[in-house]
């Protein structure tokens, strides 16, 4: 139960420092992407559609609420007002990590709860590491993911890609070897879902998820949350170790751009893949940015903390202006629909520029 104690303390502290600290990138790349404008976009505003189908689930609009809790003091009430929300708005969601659910019983009902709200999308939530055996820990089994599916009733099991953050972590992982693998077993089961946080997924290890017959890539590149920030300011806390607090600073910005995530997943695309654009969404504008790059949908977490804290009016009203803007957007480059809004044309400027010239020079 230590263990159990360790992982609450943590979570509860990270939705700490993600409220009080500045823990952002230094740069957010979305500010490097254009979209054309319409000045001629002959449609009427009644007439966007937003509607998109991922994952064999239609929602309304193409929005996923990401993970924002994990088991910690909070769990429960941001998993309900979340679920609220995402059945309300019919869009999806996905939960914090489910690990600590494993070890602690007593945090079971505070993830079960989502069960209760008919949501058209469901992600389950599990760190890549923890598929494979650590110092002092055993490797989670396939009873345990269904055990973590069956929890919240999930369509999809969505795993995290950190190293960059367990590096930095006082208590972090360290053994990364055969999390392909397991990631390609897990895909004989369940739709999966792989998704970084915060430093974003290239094109080669896009691929190589893609031949695990995976079904669905979350970028989370460089441009909102840092999450080797966020344990660079535990470490500080802890005082435990500080090489990990030098090894933070450092790798305060490490990554691929979010929006050059996208066309890196993309440039490797595979049918029946799809491309979820996260990474310091802040609202419409960049959701649709993020599907103009050729992604189908965009996930958005530490926007909405402080919306999901403070209940189910903020969190709604905050979703909602991100779909008022998302359609004003459509509307502004002549896009009736999502398929329209992946063609529309778009330009990227300064280091975004030179990103894709040097690594997609061949990919347009």
């Amino acid at each position: 139960m230590k263990s159990a104690k360790t992982i609450r303390r943590r979570k509860a502290e990270h939705i700490k420092i993600c409220l009080s600290e500045d823990v952002s990138h230094r740069i957010n790349y979305w500010d490097f992407v254009y979209l054309i404008h319409n000045a001629l976009p002959e449609i009427n505003k009644d007439e966007i559609k937003t509607e998109v189908k991922i994952f064999q689930k239609k929602l309304k609009y193409p929005i996923i609420i990401a993970a924002i809790g994990g088991g910690g003091r909070y769990n429960k009430k941001l998993n309900e007002t979340c679920a609220r929300i995402a059945e309300e708005l019919q869009i999806g969601f996905c939960v914090g990590s489910q690990r600590l659910a494993l070890v602690d019983k007593e945090l079971v009902k505070s993830y079960e709860v989502v069960k209760e709200y008919d949501i058209p999308l469901v992600f389950a939530n599990i760190g890549s590491t923890q598929l494979t055996k650590q110092k002092g820990k055993e490797e989670l089994n396939i009873e345990d993911i269904k055990t973590i599916m069956d929890m919240i009733n999930a369509d999809v099991l969505t795993v995290f890609l950190n190293p960059a953050q367990e590096l930095i972590q006082p208590e972090g992982d360290e053994n990364f070897a055969g999390i392909l693998e397991k990631i390609k077993e897990l895909s004989t089961i369940f739709q999966v879902n792989v998704k970084e946080i915060g430093c974003g997924i290239s094109k080669e290890v896009a691929s190589l998820l893609k031949n695990a017959n995976i079904k669905g890539i979350e970028v989370a590149g460089v441009s909102g949350t840092s999450w080797t920030a966020v344990e660079y300011y535990r470490a500080k806390r802890y005082k435990i170790k500080e090489k990990k607090i030098k090894l933070g600073k450092l790798l305060w910005d490490w990554g691929i751009p979010a929006p050059i995530s996208i066309l890196e997943c993309v440039s490797s695309s595979q049918e029946g893949v799809h491309i979820i654009g996260s990474g310091g969404i802040r609202n419409g504008l960049d959701v649709a940015k993020s599907i103009a790059l050729g992604g189908d949908a965009a996930s958005m977490a530490r926007v909405l903390l402080q919306p999901a804290l403070s209940g189910t009016k903020a969190l709604k009203e905050k979703i909602e202006s991100v779909i008022e803007e998302l359609e004003a957007t459509m509307l502004l480059v002549g896009a009736k629909n999502i398929n329209q809004l992946q063609r529309v044309p778009y330009i990227l400027t300064g280091v975004l520029k030179e990103w894709k010239e040097q690594r997609l020079s061949n990919f347009t």
